[in-house]
């Protein structure tokens, strides 16, 4: 998180100033930051991380056991059509989404947004990390040029 500021502390910094994050994106870093801070102060630790592309597009890491209450509480403030989440809920074993906070939450951290201001949410686990790839899987040859180059293709 302090890395993802930073970088856009950096593209404010320029001349002329850079500005990759929205009102929507600093709203979601209110939400992540108090949700944390409720969770720390009950002592079960950070419980999200954000970051950012080089874009307004938020991503938010946490454990599976964390998504449900982070989707309700996105939802809270970036309330959707009907359905519009369904699928990654369905995950958790949840049907409808209700938009809610946890106790505790100072829900003035953001103001609440219209319906559909949040376009998608995409839920998705670690992979199985970096591994070898055969020389028929590799997208470059021994030579570090693209298999597509090679002599006699």
């Amino acid at each position: 998180m302090a890395d993802s500021n930073q970088f856009h502390a950096i593209a404010l910094d320029t001349e002329p100033p850079i500005f990759y994050m929205n009102d929507v994106s600093r709203a979601i870093i209110s939400v992540i930051v108090e949700y944390n801070r409720l969770s720390v102060a009950a002592g079960t630790g950070y419980k999200a991380a954000y970051t950012f592309d080089a874009g307004p597009n938020a991503v938010i890491y946490a454990l599976d056991k964390n998504m449900k209450e982070i989707i309700e509480l996105i939802v809270a403030y970036f309330p959707q059509e009907e359905n519009s989440f369904k699928d990654v809920f369905n995950l958790f074993g949840g049907s409808q989404l209700r938009g809610q906070v946890p106790a505790g939450f100072n829900e003035k951290v953001a103001k609440s947004y219209g319906v559909g201001v949040v376009k998608g949410l995409i839920h998705t686990r670690i992979g199985d990390g970096p591994r070898n790839l055969g020389e028929e899987e590799a997208l470059l040859d021994a030579g570090g040029l693209p298999q597509n180059l090679r002599s006699g293709n």
